[in-house]
């Protein structure tokens, strides 16, 4: 449809059609933001971080109980004897281990035997599962290997297990 317009200039009351302006590509174009420069912005930065970043092998958490503070009447005395467990690395292979417990003549050979070692100890007088555990190891000892230790105390049900320094 066409737009009308009326000159009062002429006075004469006549009627000139004026056509409507077609409006061009660029008009029509809605404005839009192209993304694909910082899409590829963002991927440099991840590949830079990526690649100058360093992993670490996770060492993992070993449950342990810290002693209340306040009053050192309530923390838990030690027996005079606890359990004394070496562990040393004889080689690089992950079977290449010794255990020892300290001041027992039949020792374990595998972390299977140490908990069953551990709980037939707590059997004995003297010894309970109160009786504390101290893991002591050697520092080239494979970390799964203390871990494996650890666990096997932990299932023979000792509720004292800590670590010590050869």
């Amino acid at each position: 449809m066409k737009a009308a317009r009326v000159n009062h200039a002429s006075g004469n009351g006549a009627v000139h059609f004026r056509p409507r302006r077609k409006r061009t590509q660029r008009e029509l174009t809605a404005l839009t933001l192209n993304l694909a420069p910082m899409v590829d912005v963002v991927f440099l930065l991840l590949i830079f971080f990526i690649s100058t970043t360093t992993f670490k092998r996770a060492e993992g958490i070993l449950p342990a109980q810290l002693p209340k503070q306040g009053n050192m009447a309530d923390a838990l005395a030690l027996p005079i004897s606890p359990i004394i467990v070496h562990l040393q690395q004889t080689g690089p292979g992950p079977a290449d281990y010794v255990i020892r417990v300290e001041d027992f003549v039949d020792t374990p050979t595998t972390f299977s035997e140490l908990s069953a070692f551990l709980k037939r100890v707590q059997e004995n007088p003297g010894f309970d599962d109160e009786t504390p555990v101290v893991l002591k190891t050697s520092p080239d000892v494979q970390w799964d290997h203390v871990v494996g230790c650890w666990n096997a105390a932990v299932a023979a049900g000792c509720k004292h297990v800590s670590f010590g320094v050869e």
